[in-house]
This record gives structure tokens, C-alpha cells and sequence, in this order.
């Protein structure tokens, strides 16, 4: 009966790791933006545009290890 089961676990393990990205990428973003709101700094978009990029894929790498360490 296990093998008519349709569990999905591609598309589950995809979102998870467009929530992570999206997650981290939006979450630092907001703060160094409000960070730098306070402070009085004026930055372009295409500032904040990097950070999200690059914070969203150091943590993808950072769970992507977490999660490697556990299996091993």
C-alpha cells in the first residue's frame, strides 16, 4: 500500500527551502532597513536587493549543513 501513496516529498523539501530563502532573505531585509531607516541612511534598492540574495542563500547553506551534520 506504501508504494500507491503519493507523499510528495520533492515538492514538500522544494517549498521548504523556498521558505527558508524567502523567510531569511525578507526578515534580514527588514531589519537592516529599518536599521539604517533610523539611522538616516539612504540606500537603493539594488543594496537591499544583495542582501536579501545573499542572506537568503547563507542561511539556505547554514540548514542545508545543519541538516547534513544530523544525517551523518
Amino acid at each position: 500500500m506504501l508504494s500507491s501513496a503519493d507523499l510528495h516529498l520533492e515538492r514538500a523539501l522544494f517549498l521548504a527551502v523556498l521558505i527558508i530563502f524567502f523567510g531569511a532573505g525578507l526578515l534580514c531585509t527588514i531589519i537592516v532597513f529599518i536599521i539604517n531607516s533610523i539611522r538616516k541612511k539612504n540606500k537603493k534598492g539594488i543594496y537591499y536587493f544583495f542582501l536579501f540574495l545573499i542572506s537568503g542563500i547563507a542561511v539556505l547553506g547554514l540548514a542545508a549543513a545543519y541538516f547534513c551534520m544530523l544525517l551523518m
